[in-house]
């Protein structure tokens, strides 16, 4: 039988038995064949690490590891972490209102406007009839009486009727003179016709001897006419105006007695209206004058503020407490001035004022929040008096979760806004 050997001897081994119960073992090479393909995959040769390669990576490591280490600490000095705890203070207003005595008086001055504007108002005139008196004369040695209702015609054809009866008392003759008496008459017709001349009536009437004259003229004839009159309106609105433009001017002149450094509060004026023809006269133009006189009180405006934000300032530290302060400007505005046996100023103003936090108050904050969550120490900071809103913002490497407990970490900013 063959057995085959192992693939590296590449060799036969062939077994024959032997006569007396022995065998015998022969080798025979194997002859090289064409169909024969080793296919044992061929691992090249690796080079060997220098000697000492792991000490100098090693070596590397170790010192970029120390140089972070070392930077890091750096950082941490020159950035540490820190929180910077932002407060929105809450505005409170304060108002306040009053008097002081403050100022001068000015001379009063007087102004005037004029203008002339076209009337609108329409009136009506009815025709009417004139009247007068009618003096008889009787140079009869009896009496004699004309009754009313005697009608008479004047030089120029005008009827005129006498009102009441006329008693004519007789002449008398020593010495020789005329009786006489007056009665009220009128014109038949209206119209400024019987506007008749004295002695128009010039004539004997009535009865023997008795003479009738008009001595005065007939007067209070008119004509029916329409015509333009003064209205009221007319009046006011041209008045209007002229009262508006006063008070420029008035500003104005009483400005040049004012100082420098002082301002100008005006006092009530006493203003008056005319006109050249009354409301209902007729008149085709009307000419409307408005005056006006007025003084006033100069004071000094930075003294006035100073005083209002004296006393408001006691109102403040009452009503809120001294942990407020002043923000901006205070605004005061003069209402009215009085001068009676002193000057007197009435204003009103309006001041904003802030909590404020002290270095004392500043130190406290930051001990209660020092290594307090971030929702304890929100809680804590809301509560604060004046503080609208407070929120947290970190900086550098740490736990922002938490607040440092450095107190040199917690820094503290507020804005204050109106």
């Amino acid at each position: 039988m063959n057995l085959e050997t192992d693939e590296e001897e590449r060799e036969t081994i062939h077994v024959y038995p032997v006569e007396g119960g022995g065998i015998l073992f022969t080798r025979t090479p194997i002859e090289s064949r064409d169909d024969y393909l080793d296919t044992t995959p061929i691992t090249p040769p690796q080079p060997k690490a220098p000697a000492g390669s792991g000490i100098v990576f090693f070596g590397v490591f170790v010192t970029f590891l120390c140089l972070f280490c070392i930077a890091a600490q750096c950082y941490q000095i020159v950035n540490p972490f820190s929180v910077t705890v932002t407060f929105v203070a809450k505005p409170q207003q304060v108002a306040l209102q009053g008097t002081l005595q403050l100022g001068r008086v000015l001379n009063p001055l007087t102004v005037s406007q004029s203008q002339s504007v076209p009337t609108t108002g329409r009136g009506h005139q009815s025709a009417r009839a004139a009247t007068g008196f009618i003096t008889f004369y009787n140079g009869q040695f009896n009496q004699i009486t004309v009754p009313a209702g005697t009608v008479l015609t004047s030089s120029n054809g005008v009827q005129v009727v006498t009102d009441q009866d006329a008693v004519i008392p007789a002449a008398n003759l020593n010495p020789p003179e005329f009786g006489q008496v007056t009665a009220s008459a009128h014109v038949t017709n209206p119209g400024s016709q019987g506007n008749i001349a004295a002695y128009a009536i010039n004539q004997t009437c009535c009865a023997t001897s008795v003479l009738v004259k008009n001595t005065t003229p007939f007067q209070g004839g008119q004509d029916e006419r329409n015509f333009q009159t003064v209205a009221k309106s007319d009046i006011d609105k041209t008045a209007s105006p002229l009262k508006a433009t006063l008070a420029q001017s008035i500003k104005g002149a009483l400005q040049g007695q004012v100082k420098q450094g002082e301002q100008l509060q005006t006092l009530p004026c006493s203003p008056t209206v005319t006109s050249n023809h009354q409301v209902g006269e007729a008149a085709t133009q009307v000419k409307v004058t408005a005056s006006a006189t007025c003084s006033g009180i100069a004071y000094n405006g930075q003294e006035l503020t100073s005083k209002v934000t004296q006393l408001l300032t006691t109102q403040a530290a009452t009503k809120l407490g001294s942990a407020y302060s002043l923000l901006g400007n205070v605004q005061v505005t003069v209402t009215g001035a009085t001068r009676a046996k002193q000057v007197m100023l009435s204003f009103s103003s309006v001041s904003t004022w802030v909590y404020g936090l002290s270095s004392a108050q500043q130190h406290h904050i930051g001990v209660i929040i020092a290594g307090k969550n971030t929702q304890q120490a929100l809680q804590l900071l809301n509560r604060l008096p004046g503080i609208e809103n407070a929120s947290l913002q970190f900086s550098g490497f740490g736990d922002a979760s938490r607040i440092p407990k450095t107190l040199s970490t917690i820094h503290l900013m507020i804005f204050y806004g109106l």
